[in-house]
């Protein structure tokens, strides 16, 4: 499963190995422990990435295959691409910017996702 952390820092992504109702479980279970608002409902997330990174043309191959994944590339320019992912978002209210999405998705898909992500991340750090 993959997590998108978003906060004032940016974006974190990670991959998991527990499933979408443990995480979401455990989610709940803090905030009552916390005292704290949450708000779950189904949403999206979404990164840029180069395009001519090897793993967006591999994820391309695999999307063509499997309409049913909830991924989504959409060529931005001849340089970004962006990779937008369905799932669960959790936050502390409806219109937070601030939460987290988790989405399960196959194994092959998580790894490519998470190691384009990679990719970016470096790349947006060496920018600077």
């Amino acid at each position: 499963m993959l997590k998108l952390n978003y906060n004032d820092y940016g974006l974190f992504l990670e991959r998991v190995t527990a499933s979408l109702d443990m995480v979401a479980t455990q989610r709940v279970m803090l905030a009552m422990y916390t005292g704290e608002t949450l708000h779950m409902q189904p949403g999206r997330a979404a990164y840029l990435a180069a395009a001519d990174a090897p793993e967006v043309l591999r994820l391309e191959r695999l999307l063509q295959g499997n309409t049913a994944l909830s991924i989504a590339l959409t060529h931005v320019d001849d340089e970004c691409v962006e990779v937008s992912l369905k799932g669960t978002w959790i936050a502390q209210s409806a219109d937070a910017e601030a939460g987290t999405l988790i989405a399960a998705l196959p194994p092959v898909a998580e790894g490519l996702i998470h190691q384009l992500w990679q990719l970016s991340a470096r790349q947006a750090a060496f920018s600077y």
